[in-house]
């Protein structure tokens, strides 16, 4: 329970500080807006476009393929058992 409580401590912690120093309004002006932080340049629409998809498109991939090798690996692990289990030695003294 104390661990729960000093988690929640240090992210509310970094968000006030996050917010505070105005990390986040200028994150949120260049993902809407397309404001440059730190700058008056604004980049076009479609740029922005682009940048959002790609951001997207990179988050889809990553957990699709991670998601497919766990799949692999699974399947993988199955079939080595079952090639295992088959290569056993048959017990000595089965019946007496």
């Amino acid at each position: 329970m104390k661990k729960v409580v000093i988690i929640a401590c240090a992210a509310s912690l970094g968000l006030v500080i996050l917010v505070k120093s105005g990390v986040i309004d200028s994150l949120v002006l260049f993902l809407l807006v397309g404001v440059v932080p730190g700058t008056n340049y604004v980049l076009s629409s479609n740029v922005m476009l682009l940048i959002i998809m790609s951001i997207v498109w990179l988050l889809v991939i990553r957990f699709a393929a991670v998601e497919l090798f766990y799949f692999i690996m699974n399947k993988r692990a199955k079939t080595l058992k079952a090639t295992y289990k088959k290569r056993m030695p048959k017990r000595r003294y089965s019946q007496v």
